[in-house]
């Protein structure tokens, strides 16, 4: 980053435009201004402080209470998730010449017990922060165990599955054999993106096979997770894993991915190898052969294709090979009917255009279908977060996967960087809870100081000079959310999950709220002096003396609270609202 960042609200306007706290009547639910004191309130043990809200099932469950949705905590009370990416110690030797674990490590003692200490320590932190749950990407240590454990002081947790990328090589032999990328066999000369994602071959039996594989033999679901009331759901898969679920075209973003129907158009019906796999017992690429039966019981005969699409086609099969035959199956995206990735098919028929955004519709809800449905079979008393690809770099995800998405989770992750995104993302999903995430970083005050941050378009991610600058952007970009609602429907947002814990030394990014030392951004530990904490550890060593983005990070986070239990007293909640069974209550036993 060169030069001074944009002020705080000038930035945060650029990245969010005009979106607006639409309370409704009741003053309870407006957000308070961002200048607010906000004092911890009542809560259980899980986090609810908006009491009674749901039934007591011994669960998370999400629930719309009212006008606005929530979490609902074991016990039955409400809970708008505050959580936190990556909580774990960096393995990265920075500029201070040594790894962040290691002297992590040293601040606890080096003893056997460092890491109990070192769980215990960082869940109080968080809680003390205004935190509620951690996120995807935390230390398993950081885990509660179903019965009493060492780590008294708990947090709810999300675990993320992610067979999108490792069933590419049927790793760990989870599944009967490896499914294909879409992506790896498209011809580089009509297929001119990016290459460096994965998009798999849902339809393929191996992918099924492998879901089921991860769920029943995942280390992180078993030895006692499956069935642990502290762990909220289970989320699917992670952006690059699932390229294609990103931003369309529809909004402004600085980077678009491509349509999948498209790509399974002009794919390879067959791949020998990929760099996952030497050789494929099974060279069939099923999605390929998804579209073309779609295609066929679609207009029945080739000849009424070729009419509505403008093309020549043989036949629905293969008639001379991929690249070169006549047949629908040989399509490679060299017939100018069938457009470009390049442009949307700006020069396709609108048949084309429809017919594959109907697919990619059928090809999203089996990715859905297929993960929900094996998290479903085999923990079925916990919540169904969908991937957190959704929305990206300040776009908007195409409608056919918004819709199939909201069709089949219990909870849609996605970034909201603008009213119209939101607005749009609540109409395509339909009336479900959102969960967004969003980080703010301020490299010239923090561990990272000699590295600049790269300007992207849209500006990503927001930037400030220095951490009280960052902490209200933090808060500023809290009470939007908090307050968002689209049109006169429900306020949809449930809650906004913080990247990250710590600093990214890879990507030399301020992302954290802590350094690469595991000093707090507050002013007070984040120094080059020398002192201890309020739990009695030491703090400082730091090459400088770093300023205060924590103080308007926990405000905001208890002014949230703060206006949770409000609403959860309010008389608009009436009792039958209390009493509304939850969606996604636990099975029978």
């Amino acid at each position: 980053m060169t030069g001074r960042a944009a002020a705080p609200t000038a930035l945060l306007a650029a990245s969010m435009g005009a979106l607006t706290l639409a309370g409704c009547n009741d003053a309870a639910t407006t957000a308070a201004p961002v200048s607010a004191p906000a004092q911890p309130v009542p809560q259980d043990q899980w986090g609810g402080v908006a009491m009674g809200v749901g039934s007591r099932t011994g669960y998370f469950q999400v629930a719309q209470v009212g006008d606005r949705w929530m979490f609902v905590t074991p016990e039955g009370n409400g809970l708008w998730m505050l959580g936190v990416f990556g909580v774990i110690y960096s393995d990265s030797v920075d500029d201070l010449g040594s790894s962040g674990h290691s002297r992590v490590m040293a601040r606890y003692g080096n003893g056997a017990d460092w890491q109990n200490k070192w769980r215990q320590h960082t869940a109080q932190r968080l809680k003390a922060w205004g935190f509620n749950t951690l996120a995807e990407y935390h230390h398993w240590a950081m885990r509660p165990g179903p019965l009493p454990d060492p780590n008294a002081v708990r947090l709810p947790y999300i675990h993320i599955a992610k067979p999108a990328f490792y069933g590419l090589d049927n790793r760990y032999g989870y599944g009967r054999g490896p499914f294909k990328d879409l992506i790896h066999a498209t011809d580089p000369q009509y297929y001119t993106g990016y290459r460096g994602g994965q998009s798999p071959d849902v339809f393929d039996p191996n992918f099924e096979a492998y879901v089921d594989g991860w769920m029943r033999n995942d280390d992180g679901l078993k030895y006692g997770n499956i069935g642990n009331p502290w762990m909220l759901g289970i989320s699917m898969d992670d952006a690059d894993n699932l390229f294609g679920f990103g931003p369309g075209p529809e909004l402004p973003a600085a980077r678009v991915h491509p349509h999948l129907g498209w790509i399974t158009l002009v794919t390879d019906f067959e791949q020998s190898g990929s760099p996952w796999v030497a050789s494929y017992a099974d060279p069939r690429v099923y999605s390929k052969y998804a579209l073309r039966d779609f295609l066929a019981a679609r207009y029945g005969s080739v000849a009424a294709l070729n009419a509505a699409w403008g093309a020549s086609y043989s036949s629905f099969d293969s008639q001379g090979g991929w690249g070169q035959g006549t047949g629908l199956l040989d399509e490679n995206g060299r017939h100018p009917w069938v457009g470009n990735e390049r442009d949307e098919m700006a020069g396709a028929a609108a048949a084309v255009k429809a017919d594959l955004d109907a697919f990619l519709y059928e090809y999203a809800k089996r990715y859905f279908t297929v993960m929900a449905g094996k998290m479903r079979q085999y923990a079925p008393r916990h919540l169904v977060f969908g991937p957190a690809s959704f929305n990206g770099w300040g776009g908007l995800t195409r409608k056919e996967i918004l819709k199939a998405a909201g069709e089949t989770v219990d909870v849609v992750q996605c970034a909201l960087s603008s009213p119209e995104a939101l607005t749009r993302t609540a109409r395509y999903v339909g009336n479900k809870p959102l969960v967004t995430w969003d980080t703010f970083v301020a490299n010239p005050d923090s561990a990272l100081w000699r590295y600049p941050v790269p300007r992207e378009q849209p500006p990503w991610p927001p930037q400030a000079s220095n951490q009280e600058d960052r902490g209200r952007l933090y808060a500023q970009k809290m009470d939007l959310l908090f307050g968002a609602r689209s049109g006169a429907g429900p306020y949809v947002v449930a809650g906004m999950k913080f990247w990250s814990y710590g600093d990214h030394w890879g990507e030399k990014m301020n992302f954290g709220l802590v350094t690469f030392s595991e000093n707090a951004y507050d002013g007070r530990e984040a120094v080059a002096a020398r002192g201890t904490d309020p739990w009695a550890y030491p703090t400082g060593g730091e090459e400088r003396s770093y300023g205060d983005f924590l103080s308007a990070v926990r405000n905001a986070n208890l002014r949230v609270q703060e206006q949770l239990a409000r609403y959860g007293r309010s008389a608009s909640v009436s009792q039958a609202q209390r009493d509304t069974d939850p969606v996604g209550a636990p099975a029978a036993p």
